[in-house]
């Protein structure tokens, strides 16, 4: 099959049982492969928010020590091959073209699903690319992922908000015993989660499993930002990354005490320096992305109310070093998301926006703009337009903020699809800054 087509069946993969809340299925698909997850080191990351930031980290990190590495993330904004990397670059069509071949009858007698697919096809490359170490991102959850079939050198749990209800529950303390499924037996935990419930929680689990906890709750000091990167200090050590927020700080830290903690374990060989560099070179499309200085345009994937607040909280602190006016956000979400409490966030940088307009990306969970204007309090903001597609939003945000002389920032959000298409529209290559 070409490429082409090998994704197109993918994208349409839907197993005839429907989600498998035992993993009984990637189990059996990987045995069929000959157990290629058996094959290299890993490391698992869960969490709602931070963990791809995370795992693009730690896999930098890695890299600047020689390692051969593997990356496993989900979902991609652009391309497929982003979910599978060898030492931070995707893997070839052909790559896809020559796993697929060999997974295909696998994949169809175990009938699995998309995401299953691709966990069993990222396996298999691993284990043909003579992956040392691979770094993989759950999808969902933790428990019933499709990836919690390894057993990792270390486990990451990053932080814990309310996401997919649906499947993990309606409360944090649910959630959070979703993705404690990821805890296994002997294997250190890191966690950067703050409330003390689900603390008690992991604390008894890792009890249980004679697995050390580590809590992170330090915080680095001597933080510098523009557009360009964030510098800061860390345990007496100064560090620079080019993603912009507090939160990739924290993001980073976590990384740092991972890899601290498999070098003191003596599981990896890795020098300070490239740790520092390994940070230093990280790049992730589309978290807080500088696409254009002139009008300030910025693209973030943000898609739920933990990250619209970090997104908001970076923007603030953005303003006082760029001097633009105020923010026209284009937003664009997906339906199954609880578009009320986004915009609760929203609300609460009123001050900071001066237009929202609402958009739809294409995408068929996609909320239509005039559904989402109903969750805006229009009494309390009323300055809310509706887009119909992405295009159509950024010309309407140009075209006003022309009228102000460019004087505020264009932001662009709402979801991965929002984010991709505003990507793609306006340029694959960002604005060049410095």
């Amino acid at each position: 099959m070409k490429y082409s087509s090998i994704i197109s069946y993918l994208y349409n993969l839907r197993s005839s049982k429907g989600i498998d809340l035992t993993a009984e299925r990637i189990k059996d698909a990987l045995s069929a492969a000959g157990n290629p997850h058996e094959k290299f080191k890993s490391i698992h990351i869960a969490g709602t928010k931070g963990k791809g930031s995370i795992s693009t980290m730690l896999a930098s990190i890695l890299k600047e020590s020689s390692y051969n590495i593997g990356l496993y993330t989900s979902p991609h904004l652009i391309d497929f091959r982003e979910r599978i990397q060898i030492n931070n670059r995707k893997i070839l069509k052909k790559d896809v073209c020559e796993i697929f071949s060999e997974c295909k009858n696998i994949i169809e007698k175990s009938d699995l699903t998309f995401f299953e697919a691709v966990t069993l096809m990222a396996y298999v490359c691993f284990e043909k690319k003579k992956v040392e170490i691979a770094v993989i991102e759950v999808g969902m959850g933790g428990r019933y992922d499709a990836t919690n079939v390894i057993n990792p050198m270390l486990s990451i749990i990053s932080n814990i908000s309310i996401e997919h209800q649906e499947f993990l529950g309606n409360d944090e303390i649910s959630i959070a015993k979703e993705k404690a499924g990821i805890i296994k037996n002997n294997v250190p935990l890191i966690t950067c989660v703050s409330q003390d419930e689900i603390l008690n929680l992991y604390n008894e689990i890792c009890r249980q499993k004679n697995s050390e906890l580590i809590v992170m709750n330090s915080f680095p000091k001597g933080i510098y930002m523009d557009l360009k990167f964030q510098k800061f200090v860390y345990k007496n050590e100064p560090y620079t990354i080019s993603l912009l927020g507090e939160h990739q700080i924290k993001n980073a830290v976590c990384a740092i005490e991972s890899i601290e903690k498999l070098r003191n374990e003596g599981r990896i060989e890795i020098s300070d320096k490239a740790v520092k560099n390994g940070l230093k070179n990280v790049r992730i499309e589309c978290r807080i992305e500088v696409f254009k200085r002139n009008p300030l345009i910025i693209i973030d994937v943000a898609h739920n109310k933990a990250s619209f607040e970090a997104l908001f909280n970076t923007m603030s602190k953005i303003r006082n070093f760029e001097n633009f006016e105020r923010i026209i956000l284009i937003a664009g979400i997906l339906k199954y998301k609880n578009i009320g409490e986004i915009f609760n966030v929203v609300l609460k940088f009123s001050e900071l926006i001066t237009v929202i307009i609402l958009t739809k990306p294409d995408y068929e969970l996609a909320a239509e703009p005039e559904d989402m204007k109903k969750n805006l309090d229009v009494d309390e903001f009323k300055n809310v337009l509706c887009a119909g597609n992405v295009r159509e939003a950024i010309d309407l945000a140009m075209d006003l903020n022309k009228k102000t002389n460019n004087a505020n920032a264009i932001v662009i959000a709402g979801s991965f699809f929002t984010a991709a298409e505003g990507k793609k529209i306006l340029g694959a290559h960002p604005f060049k800054l410095g």
